[in-house]
């Protein structure tokens, strides 16, 4: 079996891949045993986890109230 050497650009393409639940636990696995070996792939990992929590936060808080999303549902039904 023959491994390839660290390659920066390609892990982080799969950590874009990791953060967005799209590997399976196989690739998973080995994206992370990588990135440990690697301060900058897992400061990555790292900054990109913080910006996605941030972001996923601030989008929940800024859900519509109750009644206004009946109010559209009802102008949208009457179309």
């Amino acid at each position: 079996m023959h491994i390839q050497p660290h390659n920066c650009q390609h892990l982080i393409a799969d950590i874009q891949l990791l953060l967005d639940g799209e590997l399976d636990r196989h690739k998973e696995n080995r994206v992370r045993t990588e990135m440990e070996h690697c301060p900058t792939c897992l400061q990555y990992y790292n900054s990109h986890t913080v910006y996605k929590k941030t972001i996923s936060e601030k989008v929940t808080r800024m859900s519509c109230g109750h009644d206004f999303k009946e109010n559209l549902l009802s102008k949208i039904r009457g179309l």
